[in-house]
């Protein structure tokens, strides 16, 4: 008992942060441990169930995006010699504001790697708010976009520096700052969307807005793009062009691309004070987007939650009795004229709704629309291939529908959980998924047969069968295919986030080689009827295999439920994870 009289411990009003503060040291070691954290991640997501699949996509992407981020950065090098050499360097604007413009794209349309957990879970340690701001800066650093932008920056840098040795110190230090001001201006810009992008209204405006934008910008290219346009027509737009540069020139000189091209350009011309102030306006605005980017941190470091279940919800009065006895259920009555079940129509419906909200899905149903529109009449007129506009355009069509089939469970989320407790049948579930992609792909057949005949010539009705037939191999193949890798590689949706994926990686080069090997069949089929100078014959051909790939569908179809239930540990930690 004596051990019990020795000096009491120290009061709990003394173990305080200002009794022992927090050291420098202390964040560095919680700094690494987050960096070490996200190594962990990396390395073992590889030896999960599918790993391995995942590291030979990335594999095989990876050469494919260095070959598309090549052109670009070695542009930059070149452009950036050739503008000093020549002492052009009154054209070093477009060479900045091209690499914003590639930044951008870039982010546009490669989505940053997702990770397995939600950042935001390091709120509940103890972190301040400096250090909080800092791990999410340097998570997702390493994304396609700052890095190809960063090595076009390089080579830019490089380029400059070979031209002229004494510009590297000052080039450098410009080019590095114009660097930091596009990485935290995409992520100002992307934490933003987010925000915005957590009520149903404002995503349902963001898809009108990125549809039109984007489709606008691709009517643009192809009809002022000089390198897209004769002689004739280049001369028509060039006057335009020129007085648009005119009027937007003042305004982008004091933006970070153009701020950036000044300070090295009044470097190079021995004007220190304009480079000087130059560069102090290309750090305001490196500040202002930080500062803006940090305000969103600070809100989400606060506690704020911009999931659409934590706001309050509607109290719902239950409709009269007699109400739901004169009305009944126009669904069930259209359920069983249609010949279809129940939950079928049930499901139905929530696919429509899920087709109105997902912005991904509705682009790649009207894109390939709008492209036929602006490129048929002009493929239309050569002699060689106008006849085959047709067949190519629905060729090209199902690729923007077929690569979102490889992850039907990503828009259920947790409600998967609700598939294995309910009196229903996935069969079902997914047989409504696959009605909706079917009727995607049939809707898209008439549009752009009507769309062709318009703006070309219409299809003779043996090329337009054959391509009917075709279609129903390629869906029924793909739908099959999707199906499986839905349930063997599911991918949780979060239409909230911008930069999420909606599909594996394994999943998406799957689906392109599926689409590939369905062209390829296709051509197979052209050249057979060809040789046999038999054009009838494509008809057989391709209901063959459409017979053949229906039963191949309906055997996949038939196992949905045994293949769920062996899969359903793996669809609960993907699709259930916060």
């Amino acid at each position: 008992m004596a051990g019990l009289t020795s000096t009491p411990p120290p009061p709990l009003a003394t173990l305080t942060a200002d009794t022992a503060p927090w050291t420098s040291a202390q964040s560095r070691a919680q700094l690494a441990a987050l960096a070490q954290l996200r190594w962990c991640i990396f390395r073992n997501a590889f030896r999960r169930k599918g790993g391995i699949g995942e590291l030979v996509a990335r594999i095989v992407f990876l050469p494919i995006l260095g070959i598309i981020a090549i052109g670009p950065i070695a542009g930059a090098g070149f452009a950036g010699y050739y503008l000093v050499t020549s002492g052009k360097l009154s054209l070093l604007p477009a060479l900045t504001w091209a690499v914003f413009a590639l930044w951008q794209l870039v982010v546009l349309n490669i989505s940053a790697p997702g990770l397995s957990f939600d950042i935001n879970t390091i709120i509940r340690f103890p972190i301040s708010f400096p250090r909080f701001l800092i791990a999410r800066l340097f998570f997702g650093l390493l994304s396609a976009a700052n890095v190809i932008g960063t090595l076009a920056l390089i080579a830019a840098d490089i380029g400059i520096g070979i031209a002229r040795p004494s510009l590297i110190p000052w080039t450098t230090l410009v080019l590095i700052l114009y660097a930091l001001s596009n990485i935290f201006f995409t992520r100002m810009v992307l934490t933003w969307v987010d925000r915005w992008l957590s009520t149903r209204r404002a995503r349902e405006l963001l898809t009108a807005f990125v549809l039109f934008a984007s489709l606008g910008f691709q009517y643009l290219n192809l009809n002022f793009n000089p390198g897209l346009q004769n002689g004739r027509h280049h001369a028509n737009h060039l006057p335009f062009l020129i007085k648009l540069f005119h009027h937007v020139e003042p305004v982008a000189a004091f933006l970070p691309p153009g701020l950036t091209a000044t300070s090295i350009t009044s470097s190079a011309r021995g004007q220190e004070l304009n480079s000087i102030a130059a560069l102090v306006g290309l750090i305001s605005f490196g500040a202002l987007f930080l500062a803006v980017y940090a305000v969103r941190m600070h809100r989400e470091f606060s506690g704020e939650n911009l999931s659409e279940l934590t706001k309050q919800p509607q109290i719902l009065r239950a409709p009269h009795t007699s109400t739901i006895a004169s009305h009944p259920s126009s669904s069930f009555v259209s359920a069983r004229t249609l010949g279809l079940s129940p939950t079928v129509a049930a499901c139905l419906q929530k696919e429509l709704l899920y087709l109105r909200r997902n912005t991904n899905q509705l682009y790649g149903f009207i894109a390939p629309i709008f492209m036929v529109f602006l490129f048929a009449s002009r493929i239309g007129s050569s002699g060689r291939f106008g006849s085959f506009v047709f067949p190519a355009a629905v060729a090209y069509s199902i690729l923007g529908v077929s690569i979102l089939s490889y992850n039907l469970l990503g828009m259920d989320g947790a409600g998967i959980q609700f598939y294995f407790l309910a009196p229903a049948r996935l069969r079902d579930v997914f047989l409504a998924k696959n009605i909706i992609g079917f009727l995607l792909g049939l809707i898209e057949f008439f549009l752009i047969f009507v769309v062709v005949s318009f703006v070309a010539q219409a299809p003779s009705s043996l090329l337009a069968f054959s391509t009917f037939c075709w279609l129903l191999f390629a869906a029924f193949t793909n739908g099959a295919v999707g199906n499986l890798r839905s349930l063997a590689a599911p991918k949780k949706v979060d239409l909230s986030k911008i930069s999420r994926k909606q599909t594996s990686q394994l999943s998406a080069l799957i689906a392109l080689g599926i689409v590939g090997a369905c062209f390829a069949v296709g051509y197979g089929g052209v050249v057979l009827a060809n040789l046999v100078n038999r054009p009838w014959i494509m008809i057989p051909f391709f209901l063959a295999l459409a017979v053949v790939s229906f039963l191949f569908y309906l055997g996949v179809l038939s196992r949905i439920d045994r293949i769920a239930l062996d899969h359903r540990e793996q669809l609960a930690e993907e699709l259930c994870k916060t």
